[in-house]
């Protein structure tokens, strides 16, 4: 070999060199380049809030700062009104009457072994994944999370530093449990242990993109606040949910039963003084300071975020599991079908994609989150699960959104909603429409009025075909059993 041919292959060989170093650079600065993820779950907030209607009585101004930042959509709802079956569908992107996941004591891992939760594709896919407080649901339905990690690293969320005694008063029932306690809470609320350690995580350097998720427990009974928080909603000045005597008269007997009148209203929080620990108006007082403790935590996420500097390379996606109750529909739970147990805050912002304070007025649903993150984040398409990409409606909130969102709770009970109306069918046969043109508290069932058979015909398209059964432990779901509801869908024989 001659020394010009020599020197020819050095060249080429160092070329080579060259370009594989510049592609491997490439390689990792598109893999860096990823944006961050946060997603902020809260538990049990409803629509009562500032976000939706300035004059509502719930104060959320972090609420309304994060949707200035991007999309806020004012027409989301849960996938299910309770929290184990809705936060299992976020986080698998899989439809309860997919996975079996019915109600709140169903093992989801259990029955949906191979699923690849959110988390699990983001930490697939190169990100590191870390999360604090309720993300996936707690007790005996959240044990497997131990045996199946999702995130890298997860701070569990704490117990509740209980009183000795209950606030509301109650000392037999299920109200003398502390779950079931609201009033002020003068111990530390188990929310700052969940901040704080992500405001900590947020400070640690990371070699790759993040996803970060925050739990944040209230408004989730007990409806604790610090003291401050409870005296800006004053008695005097308190705002209680319009409300209907008999309400109940024109549904069926599986949609009372959700509502589970008995439990809360009759012969308790009814019967008590207005200003009684435990009365109605005290409930409900509580539950609005509690959400406004849950909008200072966002703010504290919000504001440590833009202390590290990393807002701008950070999707940020804030929603409730479901909503809640409070005397209206003579209910004081979540387990309906009905508008206050599903209409939820759902903000989305996404650096590069989304508008700064954009609404989108389309109904969505929150099975939607898993696969929109997927797309906004450049992974792999995720083609076996059931939601479906907002990415259309963030580009443009006016685009057109040719499908209503479902809601499911229990095996064969399940709600449609549409820009204007709601749809409900129980697995008795039994119906309910609405139109929230004329009335938004659904006080006036429509659906034995002839006029309205097409409305009821193009909704009733959308109800699930086929469902997995449920495998349902009654000794477990004291709230789901087959004494209440007949969970056998009429679509079977």
């Amino acid at each position: 070999m001659n020394l010009k041919s020599s020197k020819k292959i050095l060249l080429l060989t160092a070329s080579v060199a060259c370009l594989c170093l510049i592609v491997g650079c490439a390689n990792k600065e598109q893999a860096t380049a990823r944006p961050n993820v946060l997603l902020i779950a809260i538990d049990d907030m409803n629509d009562w809030t500032t976000l939706f209607d300035p004059n509502n009585p719930i104060q959320t101004p972090n609420l309304q700062r994060l949707a200035a930042r991007g999309t806020f959509f004012n027409k989301a709802y849960c996938v299910s009104p309770a929290c184990n079956p809705s936060r299992t569908a976020i986080l698998t992107g899989l439809h309860p009457s997919t996975t079996g996941v019915y109600g709140n004591k169903d093992s989801w891992r259990t029955l949906v072994p191979d699923a690849v939760t959110l988390p699990q594709y983001f930490t697939e896919n190169g990100y590191a994944t870390k999360g604090a407080g309720k993300i996936f649901h707690h007790g005996d339905a959240g044990k497997d999370r131990a045996k199946n990690p999702s995130f890298q690293e997860f701070f569990d969320m704490l117990p509740t530093r209980a009183p000795e005694t209950n606030h509301n008063g109650y000392t037999e029932g299920l109200l003398a449990k502390t779950v079931f306690d609201w009033g002020v809470h003068d111990k530390k609320i188990i929310d700052l242990d969940t901040v704080e350690w992500v405001e900590e995580a947020m400070d640690k350097a990371s070699d790759k993109p993040r996803f970060m998720a925050a739990g944040i427990f209230r408004p989730h009974m007990p409806f604790y606040s610090d003291q401050e928080t409870y005296d800006k909603y004053p008695y005097e000045s308190l705002k209680m949910p319009a409300y209907k005597a008999n309400d109940l008269d024109d549904v069926s007997t599986i949609a009372r039963n959700m509502a589970n009148k008995e439990f809360f209203i009759t012969d308790n929080v009814l019967s008590k003084a207005e200003r009684h620990p435990g009365s109605l108006h005290t409930f409900v007082k509580s539950y609005q300071a509690a959400s406004d403790y849950a909008d200072q935590m966002v703010g504290r996420l919000l504001d440590k975020l833009d202390a590290t500097g990393e807002a701008d390379n950070t999707i940020i996606i804030l929603f409730s599991d479901h909503g809640y109750h409070l005397g209206d529909k003579e209910s004081c739970v979540k387990f309906t079908l009905w508008e206050k147990a599903n209409h939820v805050p759902f903000i989305v912002v996404a650096p590069g994609f989304t508008k700064a304070g954009t609404v989108s007025s389309q109904p969505v649903s929150l099975l939607d989150i898993y696969p929109t993150l997927v797309d906004l984040c450049g992974l792999p398409p995720k083609d076996d699960i059931d939601g479906r990409s907002l990415l259309p409606l963030l580009e443009d909130p006016r685009s057109t959104w040719d499908q209503p969102a479902l809601m499911t709770m229990g095996r064969g009970n399940h709600a449609v909603r549409s820009e204007r109306w709601r749809y409900i069918r129980y697995s008795d046969g039994s119906e309910e429409l609405y139109d929230h043109k004329s009335d938004p508290w659904e006080w006036d069932n429509l659906a034995s009025d002839p006029q309205y058979a097409s409305i009821i015909a193009e909704h009733k398209t959308w109800i699930p075909k086929t469902e997995v059964p449920w495998q349902i432990d009654e000794s477990k779901n004291w709230i789901y059993t087959r004494e209440l509801w007949n969970d056998k869908p009429v679509n079977e024989k």
